[in-house]
Formats: structure tokens, sequence, C-alpha cells
């Protein structure tokens, strides 16, 4: 016969509530009378709610906001009393939203008796944005492939157009309004050889040497390179920076040209005046990773400007190849940003009001410092 040592005799079983309390997903329980009997620690994260607040509130009161959500509890309850899933935009009390996926299942007694509802909620906003990266990523391969094909048989006879453009440009030397004309072409010749560089750059996968980065350091020595198009006219910058940061896990030149990109866009859109706010911070917005993510740490970056922002029927399309809305623009530059921070395995997206400014978010994952 086993003794039972002191050890044991101190350790306390585990209740149902410290259990649910140390999942990574979001639960909610719902007693027989449709109130709020529980929610655990991921819920709260999840939903902005406290579970103080609203324990023993109907649950149509506490979750008003998400019709879609009230009626699949309502199915999983009698007479149906059967598990119901499904996804959707949750709206938390602070009207910002994000798509979860939820199951729903009805709760019994051990003598088989209606007990209400157990909720499991996940944060799909990870998922979603993967799932699009992956779409975007797929459509640039495409076009990479494509581009790469075209871009050397169009090359080799620009090439001898420029070539001979120059023979003329020297026979004609004094005849001025045609050395014009030669140089016209070459200039076009020239800006047609950048554009078709920019398509291979979408061909080509980027040879990443990913080290550990200041991200402050880098935005500063944007910022330099970019300071006579700030002082030049009246653009005043606001750096909300968080100095504890730890580094993010990227290649120096690519990030360079992607912030670069972005920042040279945002004072584009002031046209000289206005404000251009940068912002570092945590993460926040992936409540629930998913499985196999890296532990889910990122670095922030907000890039925002009060210039007239972008069109709504345009944000679908900001990142699609030779997308734009300059009259000499390529829409090249969006697109290849996209690529890179997809290579670091990061997040880029642009959020807007028409009349009231851009502001752009790059997400980066942050370097494993672990020796």
């Amino acid at each position: 016969m086993s003794r039972q040592t002191k050890e044991d005799r101190h350790v306390s079983p585990l209740s149902w509530k410290d259990i649910l309390t140390s999942l990574e997903d979001a639960v909610v329980v719902i007693d027989q009378r449709g109130r709020v009997s529980f929610l655990n620690q991921a819920a709260e994260s999840l939903t902005g709610i406290s579970a103080l607040q609203i324990q023993g509130q109907p649950y149509s009161q506490v979750f008003k906001r998400n019709l879609w959500l009230i009626e699949m509890v309502e199915k999983s309850q009698l007479p149906q009393h059967s598990s119901t899933r499904g996804e959707g935009d949750f709206v938390t009390q602070r009207l910002s939203q994000f798509p979860v996926s939820l199951m729903v299942s009805p709760l019994q007694d051990q003598f088989g008796k209606q007990g209400g509802s157990i909720l499991l909620l996940r944060d799909l906003t990870y998922q979603k944005h993967m799932e699009e990266q992956l779409k975007r990523s797929d459509r640039l391969a495409l076009l990479g492939t494509v581009a790469a094909g075209l871009a050397h048989e169009i090359k080799n006879p620009l090439g001898g157009i420029k070539g001979a453009s120059q023979l003329l440009k020297k026979e004609m030397a004094q005849e001025t309004s045609l050395v014009e004309y030669t140089d016209i072409i070459i200039r076009e010749v020239n800006r047609i050889d950048q554009l078709m560089e920019q398509l291979l750059d979408l061909s080509r996968p980027p040879k990443l040497h990913l080290t550990a980065l200041n991200i402050h350091e880098i935005l500063g020595h944007i910022l330099f390179l970019e300071n006579q198009a700030i002082s030049s006219g009246k653009v005043v910058v606001n750096r909300n920076f968080d100095p504890s940061l730890p580094p993010v896990l990227g290649d120096r030149d690519q990030l360079i040209q992607v912030f670069l990109n972005v920042v040279k866009n945002s004072l584009q859109a002031m046209n000289g005046e206005g404000q251009l706010t940068i912002t570092t911070r945590m993460e926040t917005d992936y409540h629930i990773r998913e499985v196999g993510s890296g532990g889910g740490k990122f670095i922030r970056v907000g890039i925002e400007d009060n210039g007239p922002g972008i069109k709504k029927e345009h944000l679908s399309q900001i990142f699609s190849p030779f997308f734009t809305t300059k009259s000499n623009g390529t829409g090249l530059g969006l697109a290849i940003c996209h690529r890179i921070i997809n290579e670091h395995g990061g997040f880029i997206g642009v959020e807007t009001f028409e009349g009231e400014g851009a502001a752009f978010r790059i997400s980066l994952v942050v370097a494993d410092e672990t020796p």
C-alpha cells in the first residue's frame, strides 16, 4: 500500500476554473438562466470585458453588439440542444472589431439536465493576415515569373535604342533641337530600364541577411536621409518611440528600403506641409497566437500623415503591382515593400479616412534574445 507523502497532502486539486483560466482560447460560460457566469483571462483580453463587471448579466446584453454570436448561442439551446460553430467579426465595447471563430456547446449536468452553454472563441486576426499574405505572395510570384521573362526581352532592344541615341547625339552635337530629342529618348529609355529592374525585383527572392536590429536606429537613419524634404517645407515630425523595445529580426538594407519608401509616400502626400507621426510599440492586436507562430512577439511601427488620405475604393489595391495614383509613379514601390515585409515574417497594412490622412502599420518579428 502506497504511503501518501507530506507534499502530496498539501497539493490542492485543480478546480475547473483553474483549468479554464489556463487555456489560451477565450472561454465564456453562460448559465441556464442565460447569464454570464464565467470568463477566463483569455476571454477578458480578447473581448476587453472585465469578468467582475459583467458577471451575472444576461449574455444578450453583454454581447449586444454581436448579434451573430447571440444567434449562435440561441441555436445551441433547447429544443435543438446541439453544438454550433462559425466565424464572424467580434465588436468590442470600444467599437473595434476583429475576426474570431466561435464554438458554442450546451452544458449538461451528470443527470443530462440542461445547464447553460459554453463559448470557445479564438482570435483569427493572425490567421487572416497570413491567408491574405499568402494570396498576395502567390499573385506576386506569378507576376514576377512573367515579369522576369518580359524584362529580359525588353532590356535587350532598350540597350540598342539607347546606344543608337547616344551615337546620334554625338553626330548632331551642333543641332541643338535634335540633341534635345536624343536626350529625351535616352532619358525615357533609362526610365523604362529602371522600371524593368523593379519588375525583376519582384521575381527575385530576396537574400535576407537577418540580424538583431535596433528599429529606432533605422528610423532615425530614414529621417536623416529625408531631412531636406522635411526641412524645406512645413513638416513637423513627431517621434513617439518606446525606448524599452527589444531588437527586431531583419535585413537592414531591405528594411531601410521599406521605411524609406513609406516615409517618402507620406511626405509627398502632405505636399510639404503637415505632421508626420512615427510610433513604435509592442504589437497587441494579435490576442491569441496560432500554434507554431514562434511565440507571437512583434514590434509595430506606425507611420501616419495628415495628408488627403486614400480613397476607400483604392485601399484593397494599395499593395498591388502597377497600382498608383501618382502621375509619374510605377505602382511597384509598395508592392515591393509588401514582399520584403512578408519575407521577414511580418505584416504591412494601411488605415485611412479620406481627407484625414493615412496610417501605415508595419509589424516585425522580435529577435530571439536567448543565448
